[in-house]
């Protein structure tokens, strides 16, 4: 539970700032008010087709409580501020995800359709894309409550986002009778240190995950290492939440990583690897190469598919900024990698995998900053159900 208040001299956006990052794990408070390190300055980068983004984007949490996982698209209910009219009267914050945003469900790679309603997340947000302007309509509400950054590159669970960070929460105390779990957290990141003390409401609801098995109250002992996902409380408002899971121990952690880690996989073969066109080389008749930039984000065995069986040919397929595809004949391509590049530190959004891909036919949707998907050549070739397909 954080029980510190913004002081007056603090504006609004800087106390939103400074209290995202306390849940973040970046940002220290005192006993007596928000203090120290300055929030991230606003990125106001307009993003370009064909480019990955240049600075960090801007830090947004909240709860997830509307998905349209086809077109990669949810609402968030952004974490509180202390604000009783806000608590009352904004309205969730509509984002879209870029065409290689990445999301990250119990340390692995996700589909929106992964996570579950209720699930508390954390995001970096960018300013719609040119061309994307009227992707997400304005927030309905009150202007001053939304946000301009609707375009997400990156969507992560507490699990995954504490996790990678190196961040360990170890049990304190347990108080059953009054609902709440108190934990220590410390860590670094970016230079910034924090060790912390948290009160979370805990109820009958959540779930205990102890090696493979579903426990209950009796397994959360103090002292133990644990990671935890948070949802929504009825005190919000004031920066509270409830747990919904939590793991107590590596072999429950390493498990859930590997169950989502599957369903992921599953997943992208079905619907290919997405990337984008960055060069067309036009040879003779409708013969050319095409040199594409996979997407970040991906399960590394992937990744690795593609460099191992490369030379048994790939499909290319047209895709759009959601990343759906028509799935027809005229709409995807055969054709055979004759280069593949991997560069050292790759932008946030991109793989670092450079391939050029010969093909006997260039398609329309073959060109510069345009959307593609790649299948290896064992990989399931399918008729999408028609919600996910373009008509």
């Amino acid at each position: 539970m954080i029980d510190h208040q913004p002081t007056d001299e603090i504006d609004r956006r800087t106390a939103i700032s400074l209290l995202a990052a306390v849940v973040a794990g970046g940002v220290i408070l005192s006993n007596s008010s928000a203090q120290a390190t300055e929030p991230l300055p606003e990125n106001d980068e307009i993003l370009q087709p064909g480019k990955f983004p240049a600075k960090p984007g801007n830090y947004l949490a909240g709860e997830l409580v509307t998905t349209d996982a086809i077109n990669r698209r949810g609402g968030l209910r952004l974490d509180g501020d202390f604000n009783d009219d806000r608590y009352d009267k904004a309205q969730p914050h509509d984002f879209a995800m870029l065409p290689y945003g990445m999301i990250y469900y119990h340390g692995a790679p996700a589909e929106l359709r992964d996570i579950p309603l209720g699930t508390h997340l954390h995001g970096s947000f960018y300013l719609p894309p040119k061309g994307e302007e009227a992707t997400i309509p304005p927030t309905k509400g009150p202007p001053q409550y939304g946000s301009k950054y609707n375009h997400a590159i990156l969507l992560e669970d507490d699990f995954s986002f504490f996790q990678r960070r190196g961040w360990e929460w170890r049990v304190v105390d347990l108080d059953r009778g009054d609902g709440r779990l108190k934990v220590a957290a410390s860590g670094k990141t970016e230079g910034v240190e924090f060790e912390k003390e948290h009160s979370f409401w805990i109820d009958d609801a959540k779930r205990v995950w102890k090696e493979r098995e579903l426990l209950d109250w009796e397994a959360i002992a103090a002292d133990q290492v644990v990671q935890v996902n948070l949802t929504w409380s009825p005190e919000w408002r004031t920066r509270q939440f409830r747990v919904c899971d939590v793991w107590i121990d590596e072999v429950s952690r390493k498990a859930a990583t590997e169950r989502q880690r599957r369903t992921h996989v599953r997943f992208q073969k079905h619907r290919w690897l997405a990337g984008w066109v960055d060069h067309v080389e036009h040879l003779d008749g409708s013969n050319g190469i095409v040199t594409i930039t996979l997407f970040g984000g991906m399960d590394p065995s992937l990744y690795d598919e593609v460099k191992q069986k490369r030379a048994d040919g790939n499909a290319v397929a047209v895709a759009e900024p959601t990343l759906r595809t028509f799935w027809q004949d005229h709409d995807h391509q055969f054709g055979l990698i004759v280069e593949l590049k991997e560069g050292a530190n790759p932008a946030l959004g991109s793989s670092g995998i450079q391939i050029r891909w010969k093909t006997d036919a260039l398609l329309d949707g073959f060109r510069p900053g345009r959307i593609v998907r790649l299948r290896c050549h064992d990989w399931p070739n399918i008729k999408l159900p028609p919600e996910e397909r373009l008509h």
